[in-house]
């Protein structure tokens, strides 16, 4: 075939001139084989191989799977090998040249030779007219006129093969993959040459994912197309209105959903350059924001827990002592939060999720608080087991935050003072202790990540466990038939003592029963609901005890209602 031609394929892999004769093209192929294994880059050999066997077609005229079995040799079920020998007449590229065992069920059926001329014309007569390569009408008007079968599979696959150049166009890829279909039908070409068909198909579906992402994500695009910036030049670019989210969203779609992307069209360094600076942004986010707020609360809890216990707790009490704990604190926890979310790279990172997903890391701290919250209950009145009880609230604080994270901080204050005052805890403290006023809303936050992280996961691992539900049900009885009889006697120590229950029992409830407070909440009509949300916290500021026992007597309920659904 000696009719110069515009199309690059095959004779740009190989180097040659399109009018090269048999010898030409093994000798090409020989020398580039040397140079190309198939165990440093599998890509380019595979294109390099089909190169080679769509060229030697070219000029020798052959069928178009370039191979030949023996058709005298018996096949039996499909399974025998047929050896097909590669030979070359120059004895120079002998040793380049290995014999290539496949299977015979796997040899592609040869067509005719006319059809596969045919169809190397027609494209390669389509690809040099240049205007048309950008056309969906072009490429509509081309495949519509071919009528016989087999040239218009061979026309299908040297359109495919086409795309393997890397100065295709992508709106050719793509018109391509729209007039025919590939989207949705691409098994036949699949079972012609899998590795070649994958190569292809890859480049096609990445432009076409490109495509979309460019509309869906245009700033993010714009961004990880451009220059690369310094760090923090990139994170303040991130602090635009909805530039963070959007460069999240991409940078999660490109990794989970579209890796050929990156791989094809987009630059792999500048991707994990803006993946390094939205964690930086994320990272600097938090230790300014609730990082900074959260651990402020806890060196506030340190330095009060400083304080004499015979004397008032109250920030006129402090000393040079307990502002320097306070800054300490703030100081160490910010550090620890810096090195954790910013400085860590990814292998450590990963190493980090697993610790915390070790059982007594991401739960230890939820029996060391309910017991420091029970022990500070029924503190004797010498304040020392409130301090301790304080500093070890403040510590499972930093401990709760290093393995769940940091919520929002204005979601976190109101969850956390909801349940220090609508549980009653605050109202007790303040008429038992007010020189204790932090103890509650310490309690409070604690709750508040109980709710966010823990209760949740407690609860799918005792349904998982009906034993272990049906075992814990009674203790929850007796619990609560001990606080309504504690409460009862109206003494200060057995009061104690029930408060220390019920702060248990808040926080069991939960994990033995789905609570439905919302569900109360929205019984009430809504004119009258900002009225009932008062009187509930004025009753359980004025009157506790009564809150403890409505609250215990719900959750009650509610376990029951469990035990039904359950049992039936």
């Amino acid at each position: 075939m000696n009719t110069p031609s515009n199309n690059h394929w095959p004779w740009d892999v190989l180097g040659i001139e399109s009018n090269s004769d048999e010898r030409a093209v093994r000798r090409a192929y020989a020398r580039l084989l040397k140079q190309q294994r198939p165990d440093e880059d599998a890509e380019a050999f595979q294109r390099l191989r089909y190169a080679y066997e769509s060229a030697l077609q070219m000029a020798s005229g052959a069928p178009a799977n370039g191979f030949a079995a023996a058709p005298d040799q018996p096949n039996g079920d499909g399974a025998k090998a047929a050896e097909l020998i590669e030979s070359t007449p120059d004895p120079a590229t002998a040793p380049a040249m290995r014999p290539v065992t496949a299977n015979a069920a796997e040899v592609e059926v040869a067509h005719e030779p006319d059809a596969f001329d045919t169809a190397v014309q027609l494209w390669q007569n389509f690809v040099a007219r240049a205007d048309d390569l950008e056309s969906r009408r072009s490429l509509q008007d081309l495949f519509a006129a071919v009528v016989n079968i087999p040239t218009r599979d061979e026309l299908e696959w040297q359109a495919l093969c086409h795309c393997l150049n890397e100065d295709t166009p992508a709106a050719l890829r793509m018109n391509l993959s729209a007039v025919l279909g590939w989207r949705d039908n691409a098994a036949h070409l699949r079972r012609r040459n899998a590795a070649i068909a994958a190569l292809a198909l890859d480049r096609v579906f990445a432009d076409e994912d490109y495509d979309a992402l460019r509309l869906r994500f245009a700033h993010a695009m714009a961004l990880l197309e451009g220059p690369m910036p310094r760090m923090t030049v990139a994170a303040r670019a991130l602090l635009r209105a909805g530039a963070r989210a959007e460069m999240e969203q991409l940078l999660i779609a490109l990794g989970r959903y579209h890796p050929n992307v990156v791989r094809l069209r987009l630059d792999a360094e500048k991707a994990d350059f803006w993946g390094r600076c939205l964690k930086f942004r994320i990272g600097v986010g938090r230790l300014f924001g609730p990082a900074l707020a959260l651990n402020g609360w806890c060196g506030l809890l340190f330095a009060d827990a400083s304080l004499n216990p015979n004397r008032g707790r109250w920030f006129d009490e402090w000393s040079p002592a307990q502002l320097g704990i306070l800054l300490g604190t703030l100081m160490l926890a910010l550090v620890a939060i810096a090195a954790t979310t910013v400085v860590l790279s990814e292998p450590h990172q990963q190493k980090l999720r697993a610790l915390r997903a070790i059982g007594w890391l991401r739960y230890g701290w939820v029996p060391m608080w309910l017991g420091a919250t029970a022990i500070a209950l029924c503190d004797n009145g010498s304040g020392s087991s409130t301090s301790i009880a304080t500093a070890m609230l403040g510590a499972c604080t930093i401990w709760a935050a290093l393995v769940h994270g940091w919520p929002p901080s204005k979601e976190l204050a109101i969850l956390a003072a909801v349940s220090a005052t609508a549980l009653g805890f605050a109202g007790h403290w303040i008429a038992t202790d007010s020189h204790a006023w932090l103890m509650p809303y310490a309690h409070g936050v604690l709750f508040a990540f109980f709710i966010s992280f823990s209760q949740s996961e407690w609860r799918e691992w005792v349904a998982r466990r009906p034993r272990v539900y049906w075992a814990c049900a009674p203790l929850w009885f007796a619990g609560f038939a001990a606080l309504i009889v504690l409460l009862v006697q109206r003494e200060a120590r057995a009061t104690q003592f029930a408060w220390a229950l019920f702060a248990v029992m808040s926080a069991a409830g939960g994990v033995l029963a789905t609570t439905r407070w919302n569900d109360l909440r929205g019984a009430i009509p809504a004119f009258f609901r900002g009225y009932a949300n008062l009187a509930w916290m004025a009753l359980a500021i004025y009157k506790p005890d009564i809150v403890a026992c409505v609250c215990a007597g719900l959750m009650s309920v509610w376990v029951i209602e469990g035990g039904r659904r359950r049992g039936g």
